[in-house]
């Protein structure tokens, strides 16, 4: 008798080892899965602000020289106005 609780204790034994395995390698898989969403997530934040670091740097050089272009008035009309 002692013999088969052995045998029947080695056996729980192995499928529950198995069992964990498994449910190890499914845990990784998982993990890997959302390490790959999160860095495709932050890369797609990333580029949101850099798209947006460029937009209103082009907005504000144009500004800039829309507002170089703008005539400057003259002395003689500084001075005239005195």
């Amino acid at each position: 008798m002692p013999e088969e609780k052995d045998t029947s204790a080695e056996a729980l034994a192995r499928a529950l080892e198995l069992e964990l395995a498994q449910k190890r390698l499914h845990w990784q898989r998982d993990r890997e899965k959302y390490r790959t969403m999160r860095v495709l997530s932050f890369g797609f934040l990333f580029i949101i602000i850099l798209a947006g670091l460029i937009a209103f740097f082009f907005f504000f050089s144009r500004t800039n020289g829309m507002r170089d272009q703008r005539p400057q008035p003259s002395p003689a009309a500084e001075e005239s106005s005195h």
